[in-house]
């Protein structure tokens, strides 16, 4: 890290980003949308066991498994970071 990128990341400590949890996706018609009501299923693109992606401001830059922390609320455990060359699955 160069002198001048140190103090980029210094200065831009401070601010805040969204980091969304990306479980899977799905492609509807929106006739289906429509239909939805509680109770309702919608499948999603991924296995229960699968990564999820971890997406800060929409970009991907990690990936991880889901566990329950102890006080019972969801985390990511990342086991690996997006490289900028690696494109969003």
């Amino acid at each position: 890290m160069t002198q001048t990128t140190a103090l980029t990341v210094a200065a831009l400590s401070g601010v805040e980003v969204t980091v969304t949890a990306l479980l899977g996706r799905a492609r509807v018609r929106i006739a289906d949308v429509l239909a939805y009501e509680p109770g309702s299923l919608v499948g999603l693109d991924s296995k229960a066991d699968s990564a999820v992606e971890l997406l800060v401001n929409g970009v991907a830059v990690a990936s991880g498994d889901i566990v329950v922390t102890d006080d019972g609320t969801l985390a990511i455990e990342i086991q690996s970071i997006a490289t900028r060359e690696e494109e969003p699955a």
